[in-house]
């Protein structure tokens, strides 16, 4: 979940709307949902348009659901999901939904601790192992690797090739990114179940009814698990607590940058001069550092935040 995202979910103007369904990209919203396997259903439709044609979703089974260090306070939510296909065959499918610095390695690097339990199964040398898919849904660009996705392109896809056929040898790691910033048609103008989906993703958070345009059985199952009256009455004060600790967050991040920059730069402007006001914005940056580390907040966010390096963080 990115800081965006929930800045603008909370913006002042919305407050004074009561919110009818969730915001599936944050955490709470994503735990919510589809932490709840009775919602199995409406995770295997997502999971059926996003994936590749062949590896089609009829069950899943739900393993871990958490890996600590992996995003927000210091845990994930992560789904970890035992897939049968269509065929009969097993794969893996890892969903995640948050961004943040180091992402792309990050996901390789759970996809591939995903691959190697699958190794662990005692089958000797027959290396029987079942494909896992990792799908990140993401609500800005993927950091340092958009010039490789094409420029309207929603999903990207990464996995082992040969580089001049392009050609795959076997089924084995797939990283899938939805980047659904990217994203930017009117229901109306929604013609593909991918559209629709997407478009779904992005704004249920904001709707206050199942738009005319989505009226299928598989679009009224998500905007039925994603109505908070419609929780248990445990899940809902989870959800809603979880949200203000997002929120809280993402404004405590915000202000303790903005205080540092501001700090900073009003001693660089005061010299009228250019290289006074990069001198003040250097400080700035520093300055917002100091108070997110005295917040607590982990390195990785800083260096997001600030473009400050690892070692320049250290020295501070």
């Amino acid at each position: 979940m990115t800081n965006s995202a929930v800045e603008n979910r909370a913006a002042g103007s919305r407050q004074a709307v009561v919110q009818r369904y969730v915001d599936i990209l944050t955490d709470a919203g994503l735990k919510a949902v589809f932490g709840d396997q009775r919602n199995k259903d409406v995770l295997i439709d997502i999971l059926n348009v996003i994936l590749p044609p062949h590896r089609k979703v009829k069950d899943i089974t739900y393993e871990t659901t958490e890996i600590p260090g992996f995003t927000l306070f210091n845990k994930s939510v992560r789904f970890d999901l035992r897939c049968r296909g269509e065929d009969g065959r097993q794969f893996i499918v890892e969903l995640q939904c948050y961004h943040q610095a180091n992402f792309f390695r990050r996901c390789v690097l759970y996809a591939s601790k995903a691959y190697d339990m699958g190794s662990q199964r005692g089958d000797g040398q027959v290396y029987d192992i079942p494909p896992v898919y990792f799908i990140g849904l993401l609500d800005k660009d993927l950091q340092d690797m958009q010039r490789y996705s094409p420029e309207d392109g929603i999903i990207s896809e990464y996995t082992f090739r040969e580089k001049s056929t392009m050609k795959v040898p076997d089924e084995t790691i797939f990283t899938i990114f939805v980047e659904l910033n990217r994203f930017t048609k009117t229901k109306e103008e929604c013609a593909t179940m991918l559209d629709k989906w997407c478009f779904a993703l992005t704004h249920i958070g904001t709707l206050d009814r199942l738009p005319d345009e989505l009226r299928t059985e598989a679009f009224e199952r998500l905007f039925q698990a994603c109505e908070i009256a419609r929780f248990e009455p445990e899940v809902k004060l989870k959800y809603e607590k979880e949200m203000i600790t997002e929120r809280d967050y993402y404004n405590m991040l915000n202000t303790a940058k903005a205080d540092g920059m501001a700090a900073g730069l009003a001693e660089g402007e005061a010299k009228g001069l250019a290289e006074g006001e990069a001198k003040g914005r250097e400080e700035g940056l520093a300055m917002a550092a100091k108070e997110m580390k005295k917040l607590g907040l982990p390195t990785d966010i800083i260096i997001k935040s600030t473009g400050l390096s690892e070692a320049q963080i250290a020295e501070l």
